[in-house]
Order: C-alpha cells, then sequence, then structure tokens
C-alpha cells in the first residue's frame, strides 16, 4: 500500500501541518513496505481539510473509495484551532487521528483485518516515534 498526502489547508494553519506532514508521510511509507501492508494493491491519498471556523462548512470532509482505481482518498477534517495554537504533539496527533479514519475502509482495498490491525499499529507507533524524537531534539 502506497501513502500519499496533500492538503487544503487555510494559511495560519499552513506551516505546523506542513511540518508534520513531511515528518509523518515518509515513516508511515517506510513502515508500510515493511509490513504486511505491502502486499495490499492499492494507495492511501490522505487530503486533511484544515479550515477556521466560517470556511469549515465550504469544505465538508469527503472520503471516498474507488475501487476501480484501487484508491482510497481519505479527506476528513482537522482540528485548525490545533494547528495554529496547539503543542507539536498534538498536531501529530491530530493528524495521524486523520488518516485512522481511513482504516474501516482499507478492506474495500483488499486489506484483511489483520492487516487493518497492522494499519491502525503503525499509526501509534509511528506517531509516538515523531513525537519523541521532536522531544530528543528540544533537550539538547
Amino acid at each position: 500500500m502506497e501513502f500519499r498526502a496533500l492538503a487544503e489547508v487555510f494559511d495560519l494553519a499552513y506551516p505546523a501541518l506542513d511540518k508534520v506532514r513531511d515528518l509523518v508521510e515518509p515513516q508511515l511509507n517506510a513502515a508500510f513496505a515493511t509490513s504486511a501492508l505491502s502486499s495490499v494493491e492499492g494507495k492511501l491519498r490522505y487530503v486533511p481539510i484544515v479550515m477556521p471556523e466560517g470556511m469549515r462548512e465550504r469544505y465538508p470532509a469527503r472520503s471516498k473509495l474507488r475501487k476501480k482505481q484501487q484508491v482510497y482518498d481519505c479527506a476528513p477534517q482537522l482540528n485548525y484551532e490545533t494547528f495554529v495554537d496547539g503543542t507539536f504533539e498534538q498536531q501529530v496527533r491530530e493528524y495521524i487521528r486523520g488518516v485512522a479514519e481511513s482504516a474501516p475502509h482499507l478492506s474495500g482495498l483488499g486489506a484483511s483485518p489483520e492487516q487493518i490491525a497492522e494499519f491502525e499499529k503503525i499509526l501509534t507507533d509511528v506517531a509516538d516515534r515523531i513525537i519523541a524524537n521532536e522531544l530528543d531534539k528540544t533537550r539538547h
């Protein structure tokens, strides 16, 4: 399974979201490639929507399985305030929470229940590792 990430994001939240995306995307792809998910023929396209109050209504969540193309488009709304005023840990956890919304839909790409459970574990492990690495940087 391949993971690709983009975003629909309002200006003030962009720097934090971009930083998190740059850390998460390669780690998820590396973890998926060395797991049972490597045999899942399909792509998870993650396009979180991060808009302030008053704009969210114009940018609804719109996740969808595209079975013929073997793609699941995961486009949840994430909490805008988290990416403007939240801590790094909160931002990583919110970003990963959005990715996790795709778990029940991976069966549409051919993932088994065991692979979906592994997907969920990978998400938790990657989030914990990114947060721990960032904390280690700030301690030195």
